[in-house]
């Protein structure tokens, strides 16, 4: 409901003056009589003078002289000039400036009208009209003639509905909500956006203040709007930005072993990629990385172009890799060779082939359906198995033998470091040993070769030559009689395919060997 009272308002009343005539005497005055007649009559000559100004002023609806409005002489002006001069200039013609202590720059120039404050024009004509109408005319007409002011204050309303709807409506340009600080990803960078303070009008307060100093208001111009301002919940998120350059600086890395050609490779996630993955808990502001494994696998392809054509990852799992990473380790992955293909050129054999390609015979016929040693032609093309096939066991990647025919030495490798270095006698030519990688796969501390009748102590094979028939490396042979063969003969190629080391050389390697260790054979 609305407010709506006046501020101040003065009306007066006025009265009638009624006067009667009286009878003469119809004797004749003496001298008594002469001066009461002359004091009556100087007694009511003022009062007709006084009636006759009264009477004068009434049948033309004038003002007396020396009424003010405030500060707006009205004498002398009809009744219905005075109502309109009064609409004019305090209702129409004035404007308040809504203005702000903490802006300069705001303000909103208004009618009263629009903050809902009117003047009465009729009701304050009406307390200007009646000063020297009111009971006590000659009081007023006195202090007119005597030329002293009589002011009469504007008679102020105030329409709080009509404020409280124009303050609602410049709130919505001047309300300025706060913004919190935010953390917000932009262009592969994590940013901290600073927080600002807002601000909101008051409007209670604010027409608190206009009905409590209307007037003052309307004689200035100006009011001054309650503005309250308006922090932000959250002002500052630095620290966010140096949780995620901590996350984002842990090393994610990917490793990958390829036995046979003993090389390591290594990746590692770019910071840019880290970044993406980064989560930012809204509620609690706590960082995290959340990885996706259709990323993580575009990684992987990514990397996997570094190994070439010939060349894939083994068993490589997106879902393995990012269960390590959560754990803080890092992947280590197999490179495995893709199989490939050998065209058969004139003159080669079967078995010529094999030793060229150091992949046993026997492997290549099962990647050929129906292919025999009597079946081969030149120019056909051969399926040739993945060199992975070599390496059952799980590799030891610190430990490898590495054997080089035509030196006829041994070099043994441990965490990239020469541990030993032998001399060794492999396979006579009749029967030679396969150039290749192969693998430590099984130990015999002394195995026998029916087919020599010989034991070889110390035996751990590395390769099938052909199914059951396994070739190695081992100590110098003994015949079932007793007999050491080719001790004198070591340094020289001297066996049917293995590969030959003195007795106590044989023996350390076949204690340090482990399952697993890639033994490398080169020509």
């Amino acid at each position: 409901m609305a407010n709506t009272q006046p501020v101040e308002k003065h009306r007066l009343q006025s009265r009638r003056i009624i006067t009667r005539e009286h009878k003469r005497h119809p004797d004749r005055l003496g001298p008594a009589s002469f001066w009461i007649s002359l004091v009556a009559l100087l007694i009511i000559l003022p009062l007709l003078l006084c009636s006759g100004i009264v009477i004068y002023f009434q049948v033309n609806q004038l003002n007396l002289p020396g009424v003010i409005v405030y500060d707006k002489p009205v004498g002398m002006m009809k009744y219905q000039e005075t109502s309109d001069w009064i609409d004019v200039a305090w209702n129409k013609n004035r404007r308040i400036n809504l203005v702000s202590d903490n802006d300069p720059e705001i303000s909103y120039w208004l009618s009263p009208a629009e903050l809902g404050l009117w003047v009465d024009p009729q009701s304050t004509a009406d307390a200007a009209y009646a000063i020297g109408r009111s009971q006590q005319p000659f009081k007023d007409i006195l202090a007119s003639i005597q030329g002293k002011p009589q002011v009469v204050f504007p008679v102020l309303y105030f329409d709080e509905t009509i404020a409280r709807e124009t303050l609602t409506t410049i709130a919505e340009t001047l309300d300025i909500a706060p913004h919190d600080a935010q953390i917000l990803y932009e262009d592969g960078q994590w940013l901290a956006l600073e927080s600002s303070k807002g601000q909101k009008l008051d409007i209670d307060s604010t027409i608190q203040d206009l009905f409590q100093k209307a007037f003052n208001i309307l004689l200035t111009g100006t009011h001054k709007l309650v503005i309250e301002p308006q922090s932000p919940a959250i002002i500052d998120l630095t620290h966010v930005l140096e949780e995620i350059e901590r996350v984002t600086s842990q090393d994610l890395s990917l490793t990958a072993y390829d036995p046979i050609m003993d090389e390591t490779f290594t990746w590692s996630v770019p910071i840019e990629t880290k970044r993406a993955w980064v989560s930012v808990n809204p509620r609690d502001y706590t960082v995290r990385l959340v990885y996706e494994q259709e990323t993580v696998s575009d990684l992987l392809n990514t990397w996997g172009k570094d190994l070439g054509e010939e060349r894939s990852f083994q068993n490589a799992q997106p879902k393995n890799i990012i269960e390590d990473w959560h754990e803080g380790l890092t992947t280590q992955l197999m490179v495995k060779h893709k199989p490939t293909t050998y065209t058969v050129n004139p003159g080669e054999s079967l078995w010529s082939i094999s030793l060229k390609l150091g992949m046993p015979m026997y492997h290549i016929m099962e990647a050929n359906q129906g292919l025999t040693t009597d079946n081969l032609k030149t120019g056909m093309v051969l399926n040739i198995p993945s060199k992975n096939i070599l390496l059952p066991l799980p590799v030891v990647q610190n430990k490898r033998i590495v054997i080089d025919i035509s030196e006829q030495r041994m070099t043994v490798y441990e965490n990239g470091q020469v541990r030993n270095s032998y001399i060794v006698s492999t396979g006579v030519s009749d029967s030679p040993t396969m150039a290749g990688t192969f693998q430590v796969q099984t130990h015999e501390l002394n195995a026998y070769a029916s087919n020599w009748d010989l034991y070889m102590p110390h035996f751990m094979g590395i390769y099938e030559a052909w199914p059951g028939f396994m070739n190695g490396i081992h100590g110098l042979p003994l015949l079932s009689n007793g007999q050491r063969l080719w001790a004198s003969t070591l340094g020289s190629p001297a066996s049917y395919g293995c590969i030959i080391l003195d007795l106590p050389a044989a023996e350390d390697l076949y204690t340090w060997a482990d399952p697993g260790v890639v033994v490398e054979i080169i020509r």
